[in-house]
């Protein structure tokens, strides 16, 4: 009996650390795309991501984090109510649409998981283009996002995702009408140095 009980209890064990893990990594993706739309709302019209770190404020001062020489900043600093840089990541049902707490036959839910004990952090820092970690000067920049579980037991279940985001704002040459699609400036297609005649046989499509 109580062989069968250990074994029960570590599968359990084993499928709520699986659970735990798919949380942890929704919540990462969840923060890194919530970090990306960040950065760009910060970026502007700006050809680097420079002026969007600076408006980040101070580096991360976690351990382990980047270093004076290579600083990590948080994207989303603050977005906790707590002020330590988590987002929680909990759902509330009071405010979902009736269809979202149903099943698709349309079965209501008798419980719905709150994930309150689910939340991400995101950070940025620059890329190794050159030996100047605290500068962009090749438009790119990486976004990690952690996302973490707190158990009953205090020990957190963490999944980190990163991406590499480029800025594509660039100059452009605009001009009015078709220009940009090579037409002259009559704004037609009219080619005055064309050499040749226009051809003036009917074409036929079938």
């Amino acid at each position: 009996m109580t062989i069968t009980w250990r074994m029960v209890r570590q599968e359990a064990d084993v499928q709520g650390d699986l659970r735990r893990q798919k949380e942890a990594f929704f919540a990462a993706e969840a923060g890194l795309a919530e970090g990306r739309e960040t950065m760009r709302l910060l970026l502007g019209n700006a050809e680097t991501y420079n002026p969007a770190i600076t408006a980040l404020g101070a580096p991360a001062s976690e351990p382990g984090l980047g270093s004076p020489t290579q600083p990590w900043y948080d994207v989303l600093p603050g977005a906790s109510s707590a002020g330590d840089g988590w987002t929680p990541y909990a759902l509330t049902p009071e405010d979902m649409a009736p269809s979202e707490l149903a099943s698709g036959s349309g079965d209501v839910y008798a419980d719905y998981p709150r994930q309150a004990n689910v939340r991400y952090r995101v950070f940025v820092h620059d890329d190794a283009d050159d030996g100047d970690f605290t500068e962009d000067s090749n438009r790119q920049v990486w976004l990690v996002a952690v996302g973490e579980v707190v158990g009953g037991s205090g020990r957190p279940t963490r999944a980190v995702v990163q991406a590499l985001i480029t800025n594509d704002n660039a100059q452009q040459l605009t001009g009015p009408g078709c220009v940009n699609r090579g037409c002259g400036p009559s704004n037609s297609f009219n080619n005055t140095q064309d050499r040749q005649a226009p051809a003036t046989q009917t074409v036929r499509f079938f």
